[in-house]
């Protein structure tokens, strides 16, 4: 491809300015064609091709070309100039006005609704998980979970997946408050022995089961949901009442479609949001 063999057919052309608004701003306008000048097809340009296929005078290409280079939307190399990685943040930024519960609840729907079971999703607030969204079951549950509950981490399974991906030491410092508890929920010295056992075992595994830990009869599994970065943002469960499945039959009947849905919502989560 020659500098001056850009076709006019397509070409960025800046919006004309009989039509721009008294108040618009000029030099944003041709940020903004410069940068939507790179395509496909010119995924790479020198500073002629950018003068012509913006129709920009060349005094003034260069000068923005070498403000996005500044500002780390372009990148220079020899004569050509080409986008990076950091323009995906001007998308991001807007997709991330969704928050968490937003993205998570159809999914949490569905999984209520195909298993039957009290579905949501919860992240580690401190000591504690605290509930984003929730769809539930019929159940005769004690417990009245919702929305903006709090309970603490360790006696559900989606607060152990969270520890689990927690470093060692602020896994201790969780240990050293829950001995501290004055209040049903305290752990003993071999209940912490035992918790910190297990969280090895969710760590190795990636999904953690829960049986009758916060109230009896219930019963739950939990695994991460991880945002583009890869870091754990939450947890999905699924919790059913007084099942008479024993676990061996209850884990293969509803892990798979667990993961399928913490997939399923981790991906949207990588399109834009992080926590």
């Amino acid at each position: 491809m020659t500098d001056g063999g850009i076709g006019r057919s397509t070409r960025a052309v800046p919006p004309s300015s009989t039509a721009r608004p008294k108040d618009a701003v000029q030099s944003m306008e041709r940020a903004i064609t410069i940068l939507t000048a790179f395509d496909a097809e010119y995924r790479s340009m020198t500073l002629t091709q950018v003068t012509e296929r913006c129709r920009l005078p060349r005094s003034a290409a260069r000068r923005f070309l070498h403000t996005l280079v500044e500002l780390g939307y372009v990148s220079h190399a020899g004569r050509r100039f080409e986008l990076t990685a950091k323009v995906l943040e001007l998308g991001y930024a807007n997709v991330s006005r969704f928050t968490l519960a937003d993205v998570c609840q159809p999914h949490v729907d569905i999984l209520t609704r195909n298993l039957n079971a009290s579905s949501s999703v919860a992240v580690l607030d401190g000591t504690d998980i605290r509930y984003v969204c929730r769809a539930e079951a019929a159940t005769g549950m004690a417990v009245a979970l919702k929305a903006g509950s709090r309970i603490p981490a360790h006696v559900t399974a989606a607060g152990r997946v969270l520890l689990a991906a927690q470093p060692d030491s602020d896994i201790e410092s969780y240990l050293s408050l829950a001995l501290g508890r004055n209040d049903s929920w305290q752990l003993s010295t071999a209940g912490a022995e035992r918790l910190k056992r297990e969280l090895e075992t969710v760590r190795c595994q990636g999904w953690a089961f829960a049986d009758q830990l916060i109230e009896v009869g219930v019963r739950a599994i939990a695994v991460p949901l991880r945002s583009r970065g890869g870091r754990e943002v939450g947890a999905l469960t699924v919790s059913m009442y007084e099942s008479f499945e024993p676990p061996r039959v209850l884990v293969p009947r509803c892990l798979p479609p667990l993961l399928e849905a913490a997939g399923t919502i981790s991906l949207e989560l990588r399109t834009g949001i992080e926590f």
